[in-house]
């Protein structure tokens, strides 16, 4: 009995080691890499929007709703991906999908800044010129974290 006691909190610690909160597995490190790198993006910007929306922890959710790593809301999903809402905590879907949605925010406002506000807030929101100060304060996060990681290398 103590032997199986003891496979299944191995077993348990092995999978918890292989998601993030607070920290950044190397696996969910390469991913990151990969899907940036498949959008056309530096690698370390989607990082370090996953890192300040959700700690790298698939599991997150916010209070209005968000879900995983790039913190989506059902609609902001379903228009990214056409895919199941409840894919939102699949670790894969999530970072391909914050890529593809940055990339399109990036496409959509030509400026980086604005990009981030829209991921934030909306694309409408960055449109209609009423960011919120929360936003702001959103994208200067991100683009420390930003700075943070490309100067040290990252956080994988």
């Amino acid at each position: 009995m103590g032997t199986k006691r003891s496979l299944v909190f191995l077993l348990a610690l092995a999978s918890v080691s292989a998601w993030g909160c607070g920290y950044v597995p190397q696996d969910l490190w390469a991913k990151t890499w990969k899907y940036a790198r498949a959008w056309g993006l530096d690698p370390y910007l989607v990082a370090a929007v996953v890192w300040v929306e959700s700690g790298y922890c698939p599991e997150a959710r916010g209070k209005a709703g968000e879900v995983g790593l790039g913190q989506f809301m059902p609609g902001t999903w379903a228009r990214t991906t056409g895919a199941p809402p409840e894919w939102r905590a699949h670790p894969d879907w999530a970072l391909w999908a914050t890529a593809k949605h940055l990339r399109e925010l990036w496409e959509a406002t030509r400026d980086w800044r604005q990009a981030l506000a829209a991921y934030n807030a909306g694309l409408g929101a960055v449109r209609s010129g009423t960011i919120p100060a929360s936003t702001r304060r959103y994208v200067e996060k991100v683009l420390a974290v930003y700075r943070r990681w490309v100067v040290q290398g990252g956080g994988g």
